[in-house]
């Protein structure tokens, strides 16, 4: 009798360090997972970015090879824009973190620009011309895929991983013009990021009230997709570009937001009024200005298919299954 209860409370105790020893386990996991979490850089450390940011930009088959450049040259002027210059060196550490990748399907992401670290405005200046110097093949089979967000989101992460550096805040911004049709499940890609500590933003391009090409009626404008499946993590937002025309206003603005050194539920609420049209041409431009408008957030539920129904190896939108 005695020497059974001496058994039981010896593997009592073996089972209490156990799992002890697996919680420790797992939450030495979970930090190691949360690589990019945002707070996390030394003051003091002299080698650290502000901002740390992949943009990754659509180049399926539904965008034309016209809007192709003129996104190029969108996302070039916006960084050259001494604004958002100002605004990215502006931080503590007066440097900021920028790689430009374009992506379209499944096995099509290509990271033109890897990460750089960019300290004046004359980098920055350098960084927006590569981006117009980027060789446009007319044939290249890239741009004629169907859109794979969730192989485009791993594919920045990727591209984020190679910075050696701290940073403030690390961010993903992607841009599209559509739904996604092809690749990997957005849901889990997306989860997968956010469990790393990146924040996705996004940038929906609107170019028409037409529904999408597949039969799924639950599927609405690319921008409750965006809201929908796509953004996430702290201060996630996205700003609606209303056609190809509106793209370079909607990035000077975006990049500013992003780069600022506000508050997460401060950037969400200002990302809020300007896609709700609560502002004027000054506001748009000021962020000093921005900054006084209080607009009404209105819950909403989640309106999109988000593919839940796909599978790293299988996806039902796809036109050729």
């Amino acid at each position: 009798m005695y020497s059974n209860c001496i058994l039981r409370r010896l593997v009592a105790g073996l089972l209490t360090l156990l799992i002890t020893g697996l919680a420790a386990i797992a939450a030495a996991g979970d930090a190691d997972n949360l690589r990019y979490a945002s707070g996390r850089a030394d003051v003091n450390d002299p080698t650290r970015v502000d901002i740390a940011l992949v943009l990754a930009v659509d180049v399926s088959s539904s965008i034309s090879s016209q809007e192709r450049l003129f996104q190029r040259e969108a996302y070039a002027e916006a960084l050259s824009d001494p604004r958002v210059a100002a605004m990215a060196l502006g931080g503590g550490a007066g440097r900021v973190a920028i790689a430009y990748m374009e992506w379209s399907g499944t096995r099509y992401q290509r990271v033109h620009l890897p990460i750089r670290i960019m300290s004046s405005h004359a980098e920055m200046a350098d960084f927006a011309e590569d981006i117009l110097a980027i060789d446009d093949t007319p044939n290249d089979p890239m741009y004629l895929q169907p859109t794979a967000v969730g192989d485009a989101l791993l594919a920045a992460e990727t591209a984020m991983s190679a910075l050696r550096v701290a940073a403030r805040d690390y961010i993903i911004d992607i841009s599209g013009d559509g739904v996604i049709n092809d690749g990997f499940a957005v849901l889990q890609a997306r989860d997968h990021l956010l469990a790393m500590g990146l924040t996705v933003n996004g940038l929906p391009i609107e170019v028409s009230a037409e529904p999408p090409a597949f039969e799924d009626p639950s599927f609405q404008r690319v921008t409750e997709f965006y809201a929908d499946c796509v953004i996430g993590g702290p201060g996630a937002f996205h700003l609606v570009a209303r056609g190809f025309g509106d793209v370079r206003e909607t990035l000077v603005m975006k990049l500013m937001l992003e780069m600022a050194r506000l508050p997460a539920e401060e950037k969400t609420r200002l990302a809020t009024a300007w896609n709700m049209g609560d502002m004027g041409q000054v506001a748009r431009i000021l962020p000093a200005v921005v900054l006084q408008l209080n607009p009404q957030q209105p819950q909403r539920e989640r309106k999109s298919n988000c593919g839940e129904r796909q599978t790293s190896s299988h996806n039902p939108f796809r036109t050729n299954q």
